[in-house]
Formats: C-alpha cells, structure tokens, sequence
C-alpha cells in the first residue's frame, strides 16, 4: 500500500494566503462602512449647541418695585435672568438706554444660587456689569453713602452707547451693597444725559425707593426690606428739586385742647 506524503511548507503557505485575504476582505468592507456614514464633502456636521449660561425669564413677575417719578418719561424695563447651571436670579430694572437721550438707570438685585459664591469690590463688580458698553474713564473707587439698607460703596466711570468718536459721554455713578443673610447683592448706577456729575442724593433716594412686593417664601430676603423700611427716610419730601417718595397720606386726629369753634386751615397728615 502506498503513502501519500503531506508537504508541511506547503500547507503553511495556503494557510497564510487564506488568513491574508480575509484580512483584505475584512479591510474593504471597513472603507466601505467609513464612506457610507461619512457625511458629503461641503455638508458641515452639525452639533447641538451648549446651553446660554443665562436665561431670560418670559413674562416676569416682578419682585420689586422702584417708583422713579423723575424718570417718568424714559421707557422702563423689568427683566429677569436665572444661570442655568445653578438657579442663580437677576432682577433688574431699567429707565432709559445708553444710546438715548435722557438719564440711563439700571437696578440689579443679585441673588447667588449657592452659598459659597462671593462679592467682590464694587469697581470689580460694576466693571464686570458694563463691558458691553464703551467705558471712556475707568471704572475707580468715590467713596460711599448711607441708605436704609446701610452703607452703599460707589463708583465713578463713564461710557457711551457705540464705540465710535461721535457717541455721547455719560457720566455715571455706580453703587454695589453686598449682604451675607441672605447672600445677595443690590448694585446699579445712574448716568445722567451727559457729562455731568451725578448728584449723590439722587442716588441716595433712589435706594430709598426701592421696595420688595413679593419675596417668593425667602424669609431672609423679606427680612432685609423689612428692616430696611424701619429706616427709610422718604428722600425728597421736602425737597424742591427731587420728587417725593410716594407715601400714603392719613387724617391726624385734632386734640382736644382745639376748640370746636377754631378753623384749620389746609389738612394734617402723618408721616
């Protein structure tokens, strides 16, 4: 009986030529896939756009209120912002704009989301809130005032609407008063219609004006306006160039010691 005998180099090499067009086999088909999911040449990817770290809230409720009588002609403007990444609240009120004529006022109660975010200087703070506009002097320290939420630092600086050499200078007076039960800020300014100096004692009752309607359930927050009210002052009752704070007038009782037959002239009222 004869024995076929089996070439070992032999079954090597169709074994390797085999194994080598699988692989090419396998390589074709994976071009073929990267062609096919491939977008077209000139279509560009499009990607989900991140979220506005700041998101404007649709027909606010306001929280609170600032009667400006003196402002009566400049359009006025509530809005609320909230950070999306950690609830954090702006409400900001606003008369006027930078590019138009007459005074510009803007009002912003800042509540943080979470407790360990911090204030800083006022010229940081305010320097922070006006990199939109074009700032002609520098934002720098003007010392301070009292308000009946207690000392209020300023800041002088000055800026027009448009980067251009044909826009209008306003003078502007800053404020920043920081609290830390509850963490929050009220911080604004006042620029007057043009380079004039803005009068502290306007500023001063602008503060004086400023009310909470509703506090949403924060007890601290309607804390502080509640202390604060204890020590308004009602700014411009007797003053002829500021208009009064708004006030509710009541009847005083006529003591005794007037007699019935003596006519007053003109109505009592309590403060």
């Amino acid at each position: 009986m004869q024995q076929t005998a089996c070439s070992v180099p032999g079954d090597i090499r169709a074994t390797m030529v085999r194994i080598l067009a699988y692989m090419g086999a396998l390589a074709i088909l994976a071009i073929a896939a990267a062609s096919f999911f491939q977008p077209p040449t000139g279509v560009a990817t499009v990607k989900a756009a991140p979220p506005p770290q700041w998101v404007n809230v649709e027909r606010p409720h306001p929280a609170f209120e600032l009667i400006m009588p003196e402002l009566a002609a400049s359009a006025f403007d509530y809005a609320i912002l909230r950070r999306t990444a950690d609830g954090t609240r702006k409400d900001m009120l606003s008369w006027g704009d930078a590019a138009a004529s007459g005074p510009y006022v803007m009002v912003e109660i800042y509540r943080p989301g979470t407790a360990n975010e911090r204030f800083i200087d006022a010229p940081s703070e305010i320097a922070a809130r006006i990199i939109a506009f074009n700032v002609t002097d520098d934002v720098k320290a003007a010392g301070e005032i009292a308000s009946k939420f207690g000392t209020a630092h300023l800041v002088d600086f000055a800026i027009t609407a448009q980067k251009t050499p044909n826009a209008r200078e306003r003078r502007c007076l800053g404020f920043a008063r920081p609290f830390a039960e509850p963490a929050m800020q009220i911080d604004g300014w006042y620029c007057s219609a043009g380079d004039e100096v803005v009068d502290r004692a306007a500023l001063s009752c602008l503060l004086d004006r400023l009310t909470i309607i509703s506090a949403g359930g924060d007890a601290a927050l309607a804390g502080v306006f509640a202390r604060a009210e204890i020590k308004r002052t009602f700014c411009g009752q007797r003053n002829p160039i500021l208009a009064a704070t708004p006030e509710r007038a009541a009847q005083v009782p006529i003591p005794r010691s007037v007699k019935s037959g003596v006519k007053l002239r003109g109505r009592l009222t309590q403060r």
